[in-house]
C-alpha cells in the first residue's frame, strides 16, 4: 500500500454517512435540550409567574444597580446594593398595602355598624335622589319600600345570600396568600439575578449569539427596551396620574381620598382602565351633595388621563423600542387579557420582538432574521 498524504486526504470527499450522523446528533441534542427545558418550565409550576416577575424586576432595575456599583465598591457591595434594591421594592409594594388594609379593617368595622342601624330602623331616601334629572318618584317609591322598611331591608339582605360574601372572602383570602408567596419568591429570584447579573448577561450573550448569531443581541436588546418602556409607561406614569388626580380628591372633599387614590394610581397603570375609578370618585363625592366638586375633579381626571394615556405613555413604552402606538396597545391589552397582570410586560415584549423581525424580514435591502443566521459558520 502507498501512503497518502494529508493534503491528498484534505481533498477527497466527506463520506456522507458522517455527515449525515453530525447532522443527526445537533438535531437530537437540539431536541433533548428542548425537552427538558419544557420539562422545567411545567416543573416550576405556579412559581413560573414568580421567575417571570423576577426577571422583570431584574431587568428593570439592572441600570439602578450598575449606578450603584459605579458610586460604591466595597467589600460587600455585590451583596448589600442587591439586598438594599430588594428591601426597597418590599417596601414601596408593602407601605400602600398596608395602608389598604388599615382602612379596609376601618371601613369593615364601620360598615358592619351601618348594617346593624340599617336592620333595625331602615335606611331613610338619601337627599340627592331629588336632585336626579329623571326618575326620582320611581327610585324614591323602590327605597321606601325596599330599605326604608327594616323588615323588607332584612329580605332583601336575605336574599343576597350571606353565605355567597363568606365564599368570597374564602377566595379573596386564598388569593392574598398565594400573591404574597409569590411576591416573596420573586424578590428572592431578584436578589439572586442581580448578585449574579454580570455572568449571566455574558452567558445570555453567549448562548443567543451561538444559536441565533448577531440578530440575537438585537432581539435581546428590544426585549430590554420593551420591559423598562413598559415599567415607565404604565407603573410610573400609573402612579404620576394617581398622585396629581389624588390631590383633586383632597380638594374636592372625597371620602377616604388615601384609599381612592391608591385605587386610581393601580387602575391608570392599565391604559383606558382609570376612568372608572375617577367615575367612582365623581359618584361618591356627587352623593355628599358637591356638584360643582364632583364635575370639577370629573374634568380634572379626564385631562390628566387624555394627556397621559396619549401623549406621555406612547412616547415611553414605545419610543426605546421604535414601537406604533397600535402595537404597543395591542400588547398591553392583548397581554393583559391573555396573561394576566404580567401581560402588562410580556405583551409589549412579544410586539417589540415581533415588529423587530417584521423589519428584518420586510425592510429592502437588509438580510432576513434567518439568513443571517444561516450566514453563520
Amino acid at each position: 500500500m502507498t501512503s497518502t498524504s494529508s493534503a491528498e486526504l484534505s481533498d477527497q470527499p466527506r463520506n456522507p454517512q458522517h455527515h449525515f450522523g453530525g447532522t443527526f446528533q445537533k438535531w437530537m441534542q437540539g431536541a433533548l435540550a428542548l425537552t427538558f427545558i419544557i420539562l422545567a418550565i411545567f416543573t416550576l409550576g405556579r412559581f413560573r409567574e414568580a421567575l417571570v416577575w423576577g426577571i422583570i424586576l431584574a431587568i428593570v432595575c439592572w441600570p439602578l444597580q450598575s449606578w450603584l456599583h459605579r458610586r460604591w465598591q466595597g467589600k460587600h457591595a455585590k451583596t448589600l446594593i442587591p439586598l438594599g434594591i430588594v428591601t426597597a421594592i418590599a417596601l414601596i409594594f408593602l407601605i400602600p398595602i398596608g395602608a389598604i388594609g388599615v382602612e379596609a379593617a376601618s371601613e369593615a368595622q364601620n360598615t358592619l355598624h351601618w348594617i346593624n342601624d340599617a336592620q333595625h330602623d331602615g335606611l331613610p331616601p338619601p337627599a340627592w335622589l331629588n336632585q336626579l334629572p329623571a326618575g326620582q318618584a320611581q327610585i324614591t317609591n323602590w327605597w321606601q319600600h325596599n330599605l326604608s322598611n327594616p323588615q323588607a331591608e332584612n329580605q332583601l339582605m336575605h336574599k343576597l345570600g350571606a353565605q355567597r360574601g363568606l365564599g368570597a372572602a374564602h377566595v379573596i383570602g386564598h388569593d392574598m396568600a398565594n400573591g404574597t408567596v409569590l411576591f416573596c419568591f420573586s424578590l428572592l429570584i431578584l436578589f439572586f439575578l442581580l448578585h449574579s447579573g454580570e455572568t449571566l448577561v455574558v452567558r445570555c450573550l453567549t448562548l443567543s449569539h451561538r444559536l441565533f448569531g448577531p440578530r440575537g443581541e438585537s432581539v435581546a436588546r428590544q426585549i430590554v427596551g420593551s420591559v423598562r418602556g413598559s415599567m415607565a409607561g404604565l407603573v410610573l406614569v400609573g402612579l404620576g396620574e394617581g398622585a396629581l388626580i389624588s390631590v383633586s380628591y383632597v380638594i374636592a372633599g372625597a371620602p377616604q381620598p388615601l384609599l381612592l387614590g391608591i385605587m386610581t394610581a393601580i387602575f391608570c397603570m392599565i391604559p383606558m382602565v382609570g376612568s372608572l375609578a375617577v367615575a367612582l370618585a365623581v359618584l361618591l363625592i356627587l352623593a355628599k351633595g358637591a356638584t360643582t366638586a364632583a364635575i370639577a375633579v370629573g374634568i380634572f381626571g379626564a385631562l390628566v388621563l387624555f394627556i397621559a394615556d396619549h401623549f406621555i405613555r406612547p412616547v415611553l413604552i414605545g419610543g426605546s423600542t421604535k414601537l406604533p402606538f397600535v402595537w404597543v396597545l395591542l400588547g398591553i391589552l392583548g397581554g393583559l387579557e391573555s396573561w394576566g397582570l404580567i401581560g402588562l410586560f410580556v405583551g409589549p415584549a412579544v410586539m417589540a420582538v415581533t415588529h423587530l423581525l417584521w423589519k428584518l424580514g420586510s425592510t429592502p435591502g437588509t438580510l432576513g432574521f434567518m439568513e443571517e443566521a444561516s450566514l453563520e459558520p
